[in-house]
């Protein structure tokens, strides 16, 4: 049989099964367990004889291909070492070794943070209509992401407090709540705060593609998008305060090293910086 129309065993879905439910119970997101889910079933059909008999070389082959960039190659690699891992743990194994201990780490590459100037962010405030300037308000003074907008009621703020229930990977936290924002969404009704127009939720991809497409057509600002306005607080706050634990507590970041990016000299400071060196020519 080709590796493409191979049929699933039964022991191979079992084990998919069973790694799911201990992602279950470790309490990972739906978003996490949907989409590890999807790799495996997608590597499980590829693969001659399944994600139960495969060697390094199999697993190697599949993952370092030409055509992935490396962000996904780096995405599927943690969750091959995850789930490999889990199925060949000695106190309970599915497996009887690990394909993945050899296999070459794969690293992320490193971001760079792109905000939007003050003047665009400017331009937006002043001339946006509803709902994408409350969006882009809770983006660039709230710091929310687009599945956080996409979850936020009106309920979770206060004058004082701002919480978010299920930010990125799951957890909770509590931020002060900016004035700005404040003002912003006192007066709004309870439920959503991304309301489509018949009412309903908005989801966090409806929140990135339309509010992307309005700036774009609406605006006339190509390639702005509401994590871009997010990146202009994260770059703000770190310019203006200099102390990065603040910075990633701002943009509730659980790792310090996402908020890295925001520590890189500006462009106005590499400009300061090279008006100082002697000129020859």
């Amino acid at each position: 049989m080709t590796a493409g129309s191979r049929a699933a065993d039964d022991q191979d879905m079992e084990i998919i099964d069973a790694y799911l439910e201990h992602l279950r119970r470790a309490q990972c997101t739906k978003k996490t367990i949907f989409d590890r889910e999807k790799m495996l079933r997608r590597l499980n059909r590829d693969l001659e004889y399944g994600i139960g008999q495969v060697s390094t070389e199999e697993l190697s082959v599949w993952l370092y291909r030409d055509e992935w960039s490396q962000n996904t190659k780096a995405t599927f690699y943690h969750n091959l070492k995850s789930f490999y891992g889990w199925a060949a743990d000695p106190r309970d194994p599915w497996l009887s070794a690990d394909p993945t201990v050899d296999m070459e780490h794969v690293s992320r590459p490193r971001g760079i943070a792109r905000p939007v100037t003050d003047e665009q962010l400017a331009y937006i405030l002043a001339n946006a209509v509803e709902p994408y300037r409350t969006w882009a308000i809770l983006a660039c003074y709230q710091g929310f992401r687009c599945i956080e907008i996409s979850r936020a009621d009106r309920e979770h703020f206060t004058e004082r407090y701002t919480f978010v229930d299920e930010g990125k990977g799951g957890d909770p936290r509590v931020h002060d709540t900016d004035p700005t924002v404040w003002a912003t969404v006192k007066g709004l009704p309870p439920g959503p705060i991304a309301r489509l127009a018949d009412g309903t939720r908005a989801t966090p991809t409806q929140v990135s593609v339309r509010s992307a497409l309005y700036f774009q057509r609406k605006l006339g600002l190509p390639k702005v998008s509401m994590h871009r306005l997010r990146h202009w607080l994260g770059v703000t706050v770190q310019r203006e305060y200099k102390d990065i634990k603040v910075t990633q507590a701002v943009l509730g970041h659980k790792a310090l090293s996402s908020t890295e990016i925001y520590t890189m000299a500006s462009e106005q400071q590499q400009r300061a910086a090279r008006s100082t060196l002697p000129r020859f020519a």
